[in-house]
């Protein structure tokens, strides 16, 4: 955080839009990229949301804190984002569950990693298999497996940002680390134990 930026716990009004775009541009772009799978439409979504916190700041109340009132308003613009893309290309993003039963089957006996993945995430070259296959992920499924395993969301919060059911959230977020885990398992030397 910019030694000129007030700490997150200060109210709202001790924060300018400048202080809260500067502080908060790269984590409003990562999450931003994870969600929307590309660079192009991170960034206008990042430029959509920064333009929010310079028009809406002062509207802010404070009945949350900054950070996530800037996440809530960061998923909402990607998702918007993305239904405005689907829009404009005209075609209907396929069912997840139509693409997850041509795929092989989800259920079956999984050995542990000999190495465990967030021990490996940094490394330069482990973090980009990660981030290429959440974004091969389904987009019903990359909202879920991001906002729970990527931003530490709990349940209950995915599910009112999304406007799911917990029991919708729990089914998708299983369903998103089984494809993930499918999807990295080549990349990682598997034992049997």
């Amino acid at each position: 955080m910019d030694e000129s930026s007030p700490p997150v716990s200060s109210p709202p009004s001790a924060w300018t839009p400048e202080q809260v775009c500067r502080t908060y541009a790269p984590r409003i772009y990562h999450l931003a990229r994870r969600m929307l799978g590309n660079d192009a439409d991170a960034e206008d979504v990042t430029q959509e949301v920064l333009l929010q916190v310079v028009r809406k700041l002062d509207t802010f109340r404070g009945e949350s804190a900054l950070p996530t009132w800037l996440h809530r308003v960061t998923v909402n613009a990607a998702l918007a984002h993305r239904r405005k893309r689907a829009e404009r290309e005209g075609r209907q993003t396929a069912e997840p569950l139509d693409q997850l039963a041509e795929d092989a089957p989800l259920n079956g006996t999984v050995r542990p990693w000999s190495v465990r993945p967030e021990q490996e995430v940094l490394d330069h070259e482990t973090q980009e298999l990660i981030e290429a296959a959440i974004a091969r992920l389904p987009e019903t499924y990359r909202d879920v497996f991001v906002l729970a395993d990527v931003e530490g969301l709990s349940n209950a919060e995915i599910a009112d940002i999304l406007g799911l059911s917990v029991a919708a959230v729990k089914s998708r977020l299983h369903r998103a680390r089984l494809m993930m885990r499918r999807a990295l398992a080549a990349h990682f030397e598997e034992v049997a134990t």
